[in-house]
């Protein structure tokens, strides 16, 4: 495992700012503000690809500190205000960054602070964006918080990354259980449509999904559409900077391809992109 301590830290430091940086995303197409609620970096999961950082060198069960949701808006404030007029707009503005964003308590106020941002600025028409790998969707606070994105544009991209209980703890490393995950997935697909983001990868350890792993995979996408969940789109990728761990390697693109078959076999109405 690699000795290096390196934090993704896009360009918030470098601006002053804690919560809100802007990157170029493969899967927005562009230009993405994101918002990081957790400086701290304590993300309940511990994936072998995280780009963000080392978590070994974290505390765990640590408190964190409240968000302060003035402080988050005013960032996005003036970031929005310096894109508005810019030679490209941004196609999104997403919470994702260094933690899980669905497990904070007062989500639902700065979210409806965010979309407020959003619309004073101008952007009414850019989505708002919640990346999560779905562990906090089943609070009564992010159900009333789907709602509110549903309504005023904005969409849950929720991860899966495996179909199997092993897979998913070899590539997960988190105490959440996988069944909690899937409930969480086909409870919030059948308030409102999601995307589903998936990361496959090539491990030193314990190498590329398998054809059994990618069914298995593909089966739980079906089983959230049986349920009468509804999917707006599948998302295939992999690794595109460095990871914090040593011997992970990005697939193919035939390798994707052939996943992103896959899973249209099995979900026929469903779009699924890839992202190599």
């Amino acid at each position: 495992m690699s000795e290096k301590r390196v934090t993704h830290r896009h360009d918030r430091a470098a601006a002053g700012r804690r919560f809100v940086y802007v990157v170029r995303a493969r899967r927005s197409g562009g230009l993405s503000v994101g918002i990081n609620l957790d400086p701290q970096q304590t993300c309940n999961f511990d994936c072998v690809y995280c780009e963000v950082i080392d978590r070994r060198a974290i505390a765990r069960h640590v408190r964190r500190p409240p968000i302060v949701a003035a402080e988050v808006t005013a960032e996005l404030s003036t970031v929005l205000a310096s894109l508005r007029d810019g030679a490209e707009a941004p196609r999104d503005v997403a919470f994702a960054g260094d933690g899980e964003p669905s497990t904070f308590r007062g989500f639902l106020p700065l979210a409806r602070g965010v979309f407020d941002v959003r619309d004073a600025a101008g952007l009414s028409g850019v989505p708002v964006i919640l990346i999560t790998n779905g562990s906090g969707l089943g609070r009564a606070e992010m159900r009333e918080a789907h709602d509110l994105f549903a309504a005023r544009g904005g969409r849950f991209w929720i991860k899966l990354d495996a179909g199997t209980e092993p897979f998913y703890r070899a590539v997960c490393r988190t105490s959440v259980p996988f069944a909690r995950i899937l409930a969480n997935l086909t409870a919030a697909a059948r308030r409102h449509p999601v995307v589903v983001q998936s990361m496959f990868f090539r491990s030193d350890a314990f190498g590329a999904p398998s054809t059994a792993e990618v069914a298995a995979w593909a089966g739980r996408l079906a089983s959230v559409v049986r349920a009468g969940g509804s999917l707006a789109a599948v998302q295939v990728y992999t690794v595109a900077r460095e990871t914090m761990e040593a011997g992970v390697h990005p697939l193919s693109t035939d390798a994707l391809a052939d996943i992103a078959r896959v899973a249209r076999r099995t979900v026929h109405d469903v779009p699924v992109e890839v992202f190599a």
